[in-house]
């Protein structure tokens, strides 16, 4: 028996729509990757850093009596550069396009087979709590990746930029990936419950 909820079927399109989307940007991301190592030497480079270059404070006024005494500090500016295409970089830059890709196709992928399960209410087996599993390590591995990735960048800043001991690379990456997946694990252990509960239930009938 199929289940007809707007928001299941709504749910069911959008995923539809970014899987194949994805597929399209991967693709026009890897094919400009490649143009760009093979028409060129250098590739175009950039990180955020914090750099008080300019220590004056420019005081700004205030639209409203709650707000008192608002400053703009200057400290913080943007590092670009050409990076030599070397091993090394080319084989860098393939890494984490695959990998990010890997993980965004791999979420969507075992999303769509969880939300077709549902369709047919059969949302309580053994693959959907696989999926789920899956799931909640892909978005764990974002995190490592993202780590990861700032490393990376890290060590280009440092062996590449002479007053480099003068900065501080801003780091952006975030620990959402690794709660979501935490949260979606334990989702999976609440339908291996229901699962074990609808086997015992079937066996005992």
């Amino acid at each position: 028996m199929k289940t007809t909820s707007w928001l299941l079927t709504t749910i069911r399109v959008i995923l539809n729509i970014c899987w194949y989307f994805n597929i399209a940007l991967a693709l026009f991301a890897f094919c400009v990757l490649t143009w760009k190592i093979s028409t060129s030497d250098f590739t175009e480079f950039s990180n955020p850093v914090k750099y008080p270059l300019n220590p004056t404070t420019i005081n700004l006024q205030s639209l409203t009596p709650y707000v008192d005494h608002i400053t703009l500090q200057q400290d913080q500016a943007t590092i670009k550069m050409n990076l030599k295409n070397t091993f090394s970089h080319v084989a860098t830059a393939y890494f984490f396009l695959i990998a990010f890709e890997v993980l965004v196709m791999s979420i969507i992928y075992q999303l769509r087979k969880f939300f077709d399960t549902i369709k047919y209410n059969m949302p309580f087996t053994y693959d959907n709590v696989r999926r789920l599993k899956i799931t909640a390590l892909c978005f764990a591995l974002f995190t490592v990746l993202n780590i990861l990735l700032g490393i990376s960048s890290a060590v280009i800043l440092k062996t590449s930029v002479k007053d480099m001991n003068l900065m501080n690379m801003v780091w952006e990456q975030s620990f959402s990936g690794l709660i979501l997946g935490a949260v979606i694990y334990i989702m999976a252990d609440v339908f291996k419950y229901g699962f074990e509960l609808q086997k015992e239930n079937g066996e005992f009938v």
